[in-house]
This record gives C-alpha cells, sequence and structure tokens, in this order.
C-alpha cells in the first residue's frame, strides 16, 4: 500500500451481537445525518427494531437518507412510503422495477438492465462512523433466525476512510440510478408518526428477543467508547464500484483492484471466506502459482447442505477438482459448525450454519472485507464495495477468523482419492468422517445442483 494513505482506526466486527449493537449505538448517537446503503433490509424483528432507531433518530432531527436496492423489496413499497413520509428521511429505490403487479414482464423485456444490481452495504453515522462488510439487515445475519444463520464479517471504521464511504455514498445517492420513493409512492407525515406509535407499542411487548437494551444514552456512549477501545491505527482504502455499472457500464473495478493486488510477487499466504466461491479459471492458475512459489492458498466457502443458492454452488463444484490440483485447500462450512453456535442467540442447536462471509488475508497482514464475492455476478454486473487493509493486528485477527472456519469441527476439508471425491470433517462424536457424496444432502437436492451445473449461466452467478 502507498505510504501517501492516511492512517484510519478500524476493528473488526465478528459477533453477531457486537454487530446489531453498533448498528442501534452509531443511530442512537447519530447527531445530522445516518446515511444506510443495503442490498437487502428485510421485515423481520431485526429489520423492524432497527426501522425504529432510524425512525427514533429523524424525530431527534437527524436527517437519514437510506437507498436500497428494489429488487429484494418488492411489495414493500407501502412500508418503506411510510417510512419516507417522515420530514427527515428520504428513501430512494436503486434500479428500481416500476409499476405494481409488472416486475415479472418487466424482467423478460428488461433483464440485462434489471439484472445489475447494488450489492453495497453501508452505515454510516455523521460522516465519521462506518459499518462495512458483507452483512444485510435480516434476522439471518444477526444469529436470530429459526432456521439458517450467517457467518459474516464486517468492519467498524472511524477517520478518513469513513469519511470516503460517506463520499461513495453521496455517488450512489446522486446517481441516475436512485429513484426517489416519492416519485412512485406518497404519504402524508402523519403516516410515519403512526408508524412509530406502532413501532414503539411494539418493541415495548416485544418478548425473547435477546437485543432489547436500556434506553438511556450512557449505555450507548459505554458501548462505542469499548468498541474504539478495540481499534487499531492503519491505513486503509476505500474499494467500491461506481454506480453506473449497475447502468450497463462495462467495468470491472472492484475485481480489477483485487486482482492487481494478489498479483503482488512476494505473498506466501492467501486466505480467504467466500460465500458463493465460483474463481474461473483465471484465479485457479493465480492460486496454482502461489503454490508452486512455495506458498499457500486455502479457502472456506458453502457446501451443499449450508449454501442457500444451489446454483451457485453448481457452478463452484465444477472447480473443485482444478482446485486441488492447483494445490489449493477448498473447505465447505458444515451446517452444524461449532463456531457457528457462539453466533445464535435464539434456536441454538436447531438452526443451520450458513457462509456470507467476503474476506480474505494476504500474509496476515492485508485485509479485504466487504460485499465482494469471489464470483462472475461481483465482477460483471452487481456493484460492491470493501476496505482494504494494511494492518498485521488486524490480519492476524481476520486470519484467526478464518482458520477457526476451517477447523474440522467446522469445515469439511476435501481432498481426492482412487478418483473421487472425499469430504473430512469431525462428526457429532469428535471422530473424523469421510464421505464420498455431498454430506448431509438429499438425493434430490444433489441432483439439482448436477443439473444446474450443466447450464450455460456461470456469468449470472
Amino acid at each position: 500500500m502507498q505510504q501517501s494513505v492516511p492512517l484510519s482506526s478500524l476493528s473488526l466486527v465478528a459477533d453477531s451481537e457486537q454487530a446489531f449493537t453498533l448498528r442501534v449505538t452509531l443511530a442512537r448517537l447519530a447527531t445530522d445525518t445516518l446515511d444506510l446503503q443495503y442490498y437487502i433490509w428485510d421485515d423481520d424483528t431485526t429489520g423492524k427494531l432497527l426501522i425504529y432507531r432510524v425512525l427514533e433518530a429523524a424525530r431527534r432531527g437527524v436527517k437519514v437518507r437510506m437507498l436500497l436496492d428494489h429488487a429484494n423489496q418488492l411489495g414493500r413499497d407501502v412500508k418503506w412510503a411510510v417510512l419516507d413520509a417522515h420530514p427527515n428521511i428520504e428513501v430512494r429505490l436503486f434500479n428500481p422495477f416500476r409499476g405494481r403487479y409488472k416486475h415479472f414482464l418487466q424482467w423478460l423485456y428488461h433483464a440485462p438492465l434489471l439484472n445489475h444490481r447494488m450489492h453495497n452495504k453501508a452505515w454510516i453515522a455523521d460522516g465519521e462512523h462506518a459499518l462495512v462488510g458483507g452483512r444485510n439487515i435480516s434476522d439471518h445475519y444477526f444469529g436470530v433466525n429459526s432456521s439458517s444463520n450467517f457467518r459474516d464479517l464486517d468492519f467498524y471504521a472511524t477517520g478518513p476512510i469513513a469519511a470516503d464511504t460517506r463520499a461513495a455514498f453521496d455517488d450512489y445517492w446522486h446517481s441516475e440510478l436512485a429513484v426517489p420513493l416519492k416519485t412512485l409512492r406518497r404519504y402524508g407525515p402523519g403516516r410515519a408518526e403512526r408508524a412509530w406509535q406502532w413501532l414503539s407499542q411494539w418493541r415495548g411487548s416485544l418478548k425473547g428477543y435477546p437485543y432489547l437494551f436500556p434506553q438511556h444514552e450512557s449505555f450507548f456512549r459505554d458501548y462505542l467508547d469499548k468498541q474504539q477501545a478495540q481499534c487499531h491505527q492503519a491505513q486503509a482504502v476505500l474499494l467500491f464500484d461506481h454506480p453506473s455499472k449497475a447502468a450497463g457500464a462495462r467495468q470491472t473495478h472492484m475485481g480489477d483492484q483485487l486482482a492487481h493486488l494478489l498479483d503482488q510477487e512476494g505473498h506466501r499466504e492467501l486466505l480467504m471466506e467466500a460465500s458463493y466461491f465460483i474463481p474461473g479459471n483465471e484465479f485457479v492458475a493465480a492460486l496454482a502459482d502461489l503454490k508452486q512459489r512455495g506458498g499457500r492458498a486455502a479457502v472456506l466457502t458453502n457446501s451443499l447442505a449450508t449454501n442457500d443458492v444451489i446454483a451457485a454452488h453448481g457452478a463452484y463444484a465444477r472447480y473443485r477438482n482444478a482446485l486441488l490440483k492447483a494445490g489449493v485447500e477448498p473447505n465447505e462450512l458444515q451446517p452444524n459448525a461449532r463456531a457457528m453456535r457462539r453466533q445464535m442467540r435464539l434456536f441454538k442447536g436447531r438452526s443451520r450454519a450458513s457462509l456470507h462471509t467476503k474476506a480474505m488475508v494476504l500474509d496476515r497482514r492485508e485485509v479485504f472485507v466487504g460485499s465482494f464475492n469471489i464470483d462472475p455476478r461481483s465482477v460483471h454486473l452487481n456493484t460492491e464495495m470493501g476496505y482494504y487493509v494494511a494492518s498485521r493486528e488486524l490480519g492476524q485477527q481476520v486470519a484467526a477468523f478464518i482458520e477457526e472456519g476451517l477447523a474440522p469441527e467446522n469445515s469439511y476439508r476435501l481432498s481426492r482419492e482412487n478418483g473421487r471425491l472425499e469430504w473430512w470433517g469431525d462428526g457429532e462424536d469428535g471422530k473424523p468422517v469421510a464421505r464420498h457424496a455431498e454430506p448431509r444432502t438429499s438425493r434430490l437436492r444433489r441432483l439439482l445442483a448436477w443439473l444446474l451445473s450443466l447450464l450455460p449461466i456461470e456469468r449470472m452467478l
């Protein structure tokens, strides 16, 4: 990294409770602005509680800007319009589907444009505090979903990198693809006030949710002080795609930047966590070159049992043999990963683990954490963002996080013996197991993954 890059203050956010509490804290302590940019914001318990905090901030006079990708908000325009009715809140939809009950027809006729989505995730308070990483807003990302919960990472940052994140948000906010919701649906301010009354009553009656905090400001100030005490001074740069990428402009900015960083000579180790890992032949060749130089490359991705996108798994599966031949250490998350049990605040032992992290660490001193998957969709179609940080302290922390995921009680290590793939890992009784078929999956799921792997759709995944 260039010596001219200024120092910022950053800390890793790996714990689901920490990730939720920090978002609430930044909203509660914001005094001027709150800028929120998300691919998914679900209308579940977590989503409603954070909307409560957004409205609470707006009622204190904080100016709130919310930029949401519209593909994941179809059918919720009415609810967002109610929030948008508050005079201190403006909601914009990125690359929206226009008109009700016409979404399927719009997709048929405008797929080349509508297939470009805003995958960015950022929570920015007063232009001085930022949370950037892989987490969307949903129960799944904070350890409280009854069926599945994601393993994920964020960076909390202050200093120049936070200001850069605010500037990037402004680029998206003023893009022609960011359409004010008021041009599609409009309500009077009374609707927002009624929503506040309903949310306040609902929150007061909420039982069993693990993240309900005292209301007094001192609790949140103490929490933020503790988070800042964990920060490290480091050179950090924001990598992000220009919003014009979603308008069909040919650009591979994020992919090119990361490829350039990985191509530098002298690297000895690359550890990666990627929820949707479709490396392509060129990246496999680059990993093979690292191995030939005496280096190590290890990756943790989803198994078929934990992947929420079967088509993506089918595309990844085609590269398994090439990865093993290249000397890469491929690992796939177990649905009962023991490390995830610490992340689950509800339904422990009953909720399936899944992987959503997008992180890599070079030589335990250079780190990337963000929204960028190692797949064609992130390279060519979606807009992405993330922090690239030079820090031995943070490099060691991210490496330890990934190594935990690679441990046999949390993932399956792939190998090839006698012409067949084998999955190795610790079983429920602590003894190693090896299987010749995708572990803990049905024949139907395996058949579907195989059939999807035959389709020429890799560039779309």
